[in-house]
């Protein structure tokens, strides 16, 4: 398979197991999250059970006079401090900015001034007081700063997918979509459109796509090749592009976006390589074999309505075996119909579709 390297990564063994299936629970949770209210009511519960400490409970507590959205106890370097002393704190954030903040200091980054989150590198200067972490490049005046904040992996991944979108979601973007279908360049006109982050998808909608529209939406699980390259516009402009190949109705698909800010079309590719690089991680040591591939193909291609046993001409309970098999794997929702894929099921899928399309 061709792929992107995988920036962004643990580095670690392969996490299919207790930590993948920790991973899933938590994204499931994420994906459930419908827009960005329901996504900070949910997250201040959710970062208290993650965290080593709450702090009383108050849904309406505010940092700055804006509505927390994160609130939990981690350790921390804050502002790139050169001697690299981790401190114990707590991490708040607002749709605005993120605190840090010590009974003796407190550093506040503004959102907006964030230009890279790097999730579970551990900078070797701190490798000895955490186990996993995420780095958040910020500007602060005319200076670059970088601040690392360690905790448990539940907890940062969580943090770190809510950082994610108070970052980019709402952001405005220039799509061409589909730019390529297989080897096929397309006349399809460049439009204007809001960003929205989930688990599962980068989505565009509004602006000039128009109701009548189908969103468009990208499914990361479908994802095979990804690049960031610059292109010059007809203004002589040099601007940065997000070229993604995906899977889309079994045929090779290309997208193209691109930001007026660099540092959100960093942000976005450094998310792109991260979620790819975790379903990946959580399908690397799973072994499908051909009778259970045919049931993840069936179920991809087909409607509710059909009847796969018969599809596949087998007995019910040969498929209920099969299906329990893949449940246990996390490549399906449910070991029961009505069952959907899990993104690494359809990650397995798509490889499929695209070495039958090579």
């Amino acid at each position: 398979m061709t792929s992107t390297d995988s920036e962004g990564g643990d580095g670690g063994t392969s996490e299919h197991g207790e930590a993948a299936s920790k991973r899933s629970e938590l994204l499931e949770a994420y994906r459930k999250q419908n827009g960005d209210s329901d996504a900070e009511s949910g997250s201040r519960g959710e970062s208290k059970s993650g965290s080593e400490s709450g702090d009383g409970g108050d849904s309406a507590r505010t940092v700055g006079g804006e509505s927390i959205v994160v609130d939990f106890i981690a350790n921390f370097v804050a502002g790139g401090d050169a001697a690299f002393d981790p401190t114990k704190g707590r991490v708040l954030m607002s749709e605005r900015r993120l605190v840090l903040a010590t009974s003796e200091a407190k550093t506040t980054i503004p959102i907006a001034a964030i230009f890279d989150i790097a999730v579970g590198q551990v900078p070797p200067e701190v490798e000895e007081f955490f186990d996993y972490t995420v780095m958040v490049g910020y500007v602060d005046g005319d200076y670059r700063r970088t601040t690392v904040i360690g905790g448990d992996r539940e907890t940062i991944e969580k943090f770190s997918l809510l950082l994610f979108r108070a970052t980019l979601n709402g952001s405005t973007a220039l799509v061409t979509h589909p730019a390529k279908v297989g080897g096929r360049v397309m006349d399809t006109p460049q439009r204007r459109a809001g960003l929205h982050l989930d688990y599962e998808s980068v989505s565009f909608t509004g602006g000039d796509l128009l109701e009548k529209d189908d969103p468009v939406s990208i499914d990361l699980a479908s994802v095979i090749f990804f690049e960031v390259m610059e292109r010059t516009d007809a203004d002589g402009e040099t601007n940065l592009v997000l070229s993604v190949q995906h899977v889309q109705e079994g045929q090779t698909v290309t997208s193209e976006i691109t930001m007026g800010s660099r540092r959100k079309m960093n942000i976005l590719g450094r998310y792109l390589r991260l979620i790819y690089h975790w379903i990946k991680s959580d399908v690397r040591d799973v072994d499908v074999e051909e009778h259970e591939l045919e049931v993840l193909v069936g179920l991809y291609s087909t409607s509710e309505e059909i009847d796969l046993a018969s599809l596949l001409d087998i007995d019910e309970a040969e498929l209920d075996a099969r299906l329990e098999s893949l449940h246990e794997d996390d490549l399906i929702t449910d070991e029961e119909p009505p069952v959907d894929l899990t993104p690494q099921g359809r990650f397995i899928v798509n490889e499929e579709f695209e070495d039958i399309n090579v």
